[in-house]
């Protein structure tokens, strides 16, 4: 039987795809070795330790939802395009699991993450910030409107995260937000 090489971003994707299921009691070496096809001392070829590895899996996830979002919004020439782009990202995806509940949950017994939760979600809530000024807004209203929006999505997302949700209905959301918190 050939060796399956695997490599350290599958190792990575499989511990984002374990962490949002369950977060760091998903993490079984073995069972993510079985899974990948490949046996356990790979993952030590790639990772002297475990915290390590947790370290890498929320690196990569910080930048896949939160740098690549805020880069994908800026593509578009007006504030109102990226505040757009923003909301259908936000609102427009739904099953990703609970990473950021997991995350949560491990920043109350280590500090370290605390602080990483606590930088994605000023970035969140400060490139929202800078959009709506950008919009014309005020700043003092445009960081109140920000922090107000960001909590909305967290519990608009999980009231939805097990749905798929109709274009229909996510555009409503997007509607609502713009009404409520962005128009000026």
């Amino acid at each position: 039987m050939p060796k399956i090489i695997v490599t350290e971003g599958q190792w990575i994707l499989k511990g984002i795809q374990q962490f949002e299921q369950g977060g760091i009691d998903q993490l079984v070496i073995e069972k993510m070795a079985t899974s990948l096809g490949c046996s356990k001392s790979s993952f030590y070829w790639y990772f002297s330790s475990r915290s390590i590895y947790i370290r890498k899996i929320i690196e990569l996830w910080r930048e896949q939802t939160t740098q690549q979002v805020i880069a994908a919004s800026i593509a578009h020439a007006t504030a109102d395009g990226r505040i757009m782009d923003l909301l259908t990202q936000m609102f427009g995806t739904t099953k990703r699991g609970d990473f950021l509940f997991y995350l949560r949950k491990l920043s109350l017994k280590d500090d370290a993450y605390l602080s990483i939760l606590n930088e994605v979600e000023q970035m969140r809530i400060e490139f929202m910030n800078q959009l709506l000024v950008q919009k014309g807004m005020q700043p003092e209203n445009a960081l109140q409107k920000s922090w107000m929006l960001y909590h909305y999505y967290l519990g608009w997302y999980e009231r939805h995260k097990h749905e798929t949700l109709s274009n229909e209905t996510v555009q409503q959301h997007i509607r609502m937000s713009w009404t409520e918190w962005i128009s000026i």
